[in-house]
């Protein structure tokens, strides 16, 4: 039957109407820079490879964009993605070595059943099954096959996790610690951080953290121009782009930006000792942002053009009266005040030497000891889910450092408990049932997946890895 399924795919038809609805892939083109050889093996697995064209084929299929792709390389996008095929093959080896298989029958019966592939009437649809394969340029042998080992895979962790169900006494507690009512008392600390430093104490931060607060200086020649500096008039028109041809064959011939600015009658500006700051220019940060490529570049906005040539880069200390670095030092030695001030509370709390007296006492105000009542732990109006978490896990009295939403930090005190009445068919009750089965499922499969990751030697090529990254 699955042949049957296959017929369309194979027949002339079927190929015209892939060239016409194809989907380029993301690495079309790059047979060239992989080419094969053990090089090219980007992982083993108990000796069985994962070549370059396993992980293309699979980035491929995983419907990722070129610019997504482009823009997250440096957020190891690359790496989490070989990771996921790393797992999927692992999974394939663990169910063939325990005997999991699925017959081209029981495939079938999962593919008729699918209501993607059926028509109105409930009823498979063969022409729905073959125009799901052309739009998304998938071949049917290797559709079945992909579809087959997630099949197997999921039956896999069936048979992993399968039957295993939260006990009702462990839920009903559960369910009862995480719906009372929490009353606490709690004092915002941000008003606690404000401190004036004085000049002394600025000067002896730097001084003692000088490599830390050193930054890149340029000094950069640049030449900012409009149509009407190089044709007379406002518009981009034909001219203009015909003389900016000219300029981008002086750049690429290795002319600076100086000598440009002078065959073309434009003003040179220049800035020396410079680094960014917000409240410069934009195109200015892309200069920055360039400060190690001392070739002349052109910048292409969106109502004008830039020709810059940075001439100069050194590392070094701005000076103080420079109100930004000013701002950053002060900002740091707030932060840094702040978290000793946590600090010397919290070893406190953890030594059980603070008491009501301390938390009294660091009310600036008669005022600045607030009231709240939390009504479960998914009440995160005020505080965020992890501290909610937090207030959730410990016994009454017991004090803490929790933040809101906004990251504001809060010294929070737990005064009591209401337990709300309990009734085992409510909405809530049974949902949280149902995520509490989930939940010990999921936990399995991750530590199965951890299992699986030590039972199997598995080595990664980096080398074939960064040869990847850098075709981009």
């Amino acid at each position: 039957m699955l042949g049957k399924l296959r017929n369309f795919s194979k027949s002339k038809l079927a190929g015209v109407l892939v060239v016409i609805i194809i989907i380029p892939f993301v690495f079309w083109g790059m047979g060239s820079v992989f080419s094969g050889g053990n090089k090219n093996n980007l992982a083993i697995i108990n000796g069985e490879n994962i070549s370059s064209q396993d992980f293309i084929d699979y980035v491929n299929n995983s419907n990722i964009d070129i610019k997504t792709l482009k823009d997250n390389i440096e957020n190891n996008v690359l790496e989490e993605l070989l990771s996921q095929l790393i797992s999927y093959k692992l999974l394939s080896l663990e169910t063939e070595r325990i005997g999991l298989s699925l017959s081209d029958k029981g495939l079938f019966e999962h593919i008729v059943k699918d209501v993607k592939f059926s028509d109105d009437t409930g009823e498979f649809s063969r022409l729905k099954y073959e125009k799901f394969l052309l739009e998304n340029n998938i071949n049917a042998v290797n559709f079945e096959k992909r579809l087959k080992q997630n099949i197997t895979q999921r039956n896999l962790f069936q048979y992993v996790s399968g039957g295993i169900i939260s006990p009702n006494f462990l839920v009903k507690n559960l369910f009862l610690e995480n719906t009372r009512q929490i009353n606490i008392e709690f004092i915002n600390l941000e008003e606690n951080y404000k401190k004036e430093f004085s000049d002394s104490s600025i000067s002896e931060y730097i001084n003692n953290n000088k490599d830390e607060l050193k930054k890149d200086f340029i000094d950069v020649s640049y030449v900012k121009f409009t149509p009407k500096d190089i044709t007379n008039k406002n518009e981009f028109d034909k001219n203009f782009f015909e003389e900016l041809d000219k300029i981008e064959n002086e750049l690429t011939n290795g002319t600076g930006t100086i000598e440009i600015a002078q065959k073309f009658d434009l003003e040179v500006k220049t800035k020396k000792n410079y680094f960014y700051i917000d409240k410069d220019e934009l195109f200015l940060k892309e200069i920055y942002n360039e400060r190690k490529n001392f070739k002349s570049n052109i910048l292409d906005k969106e109502d004008y053009y830039i020709i810059y040539e940075i001439t100069n880069l050194s590392n070094k200390i701005p000076e103080i009266k420079n109100e930004d670095f000013f701002n950053e030092v002060v900002n740091k030695l707030r932060n840094k005040n702040k978290f000793e001030y946590n600090k010397n509370i919290l070893e406190k709390i953890e030594n059980n030497k603070f008491n009501n007296e301390d938390f009294n006492n660091i009310a600036k105000k008669p005022d600045a000891i607030k009231k709240m009542v939390i009504n479960s732990i998914n009440d995160n109006s005020f505080f965020d889910i992890d501290s909610l978490k937090l207030l959730y896990s410990v016994p009454q009295n017991d004090f803490l450092l929790i933040v809101d939403n906004k990251k504001n930090v809060y010294l929070t005190k737990v005064k009591s408990f209401n337990f709300k009445d309990f009734l085992e068919k409510n909405e809530n009750y049974n949902k949280f049932f149902l995520q509490s089965n989930y939940d010990i499922k999921n936990n399995i499969s991750s530590t199965y997946d951890s299992l699986l990751n030590n039972k199997y030697e598995i080595t990664v090529n980096q080398n074939t890895l960064d040869r990847l990254k850098n075709f981009f």
